[in-house]
């Protein structure tokens, strides 16, 4: 399954990003009242679709691996899926 295949709107879950690195790159998000602190981006990829347009991120934090985007027309962030 390709990184991209993971970012399935349907399934998605809003979070609050609190912080940036670099102004791109998240550096802590709130997700079902939880605060996380990314310690290492994985991955990034920008994903462009007819109607929408997406920075794709693969996240690790003390919890665990994270996949989450932003929304760009939105300006909104979501979790896709907690990979580990």
């Amino acid at each position: 399954m390709s990184l991209i295949s993971v970012f399935n709107r349907q399934k998605s879950e809003p979070i609050r990003l609190l912080s940036r690195r670099h102004n791109y790159f998240p550096r802590r998000f709130m997700w079902r009242g939880e605060k996380y602190d990314v310690h290492h981006v994985v991955e990034a990829w920008t994903e462009v679709k007819r109607n929408t347009s997406r920075h794709c991120f693969r996240v690790r934090c003390r919890e665990g691996i994270f996949d989450i985007y932003q929304d760009i027309p939105l300006n909104a962030w979501y979790l896709a899926r907690q990979v580990e």
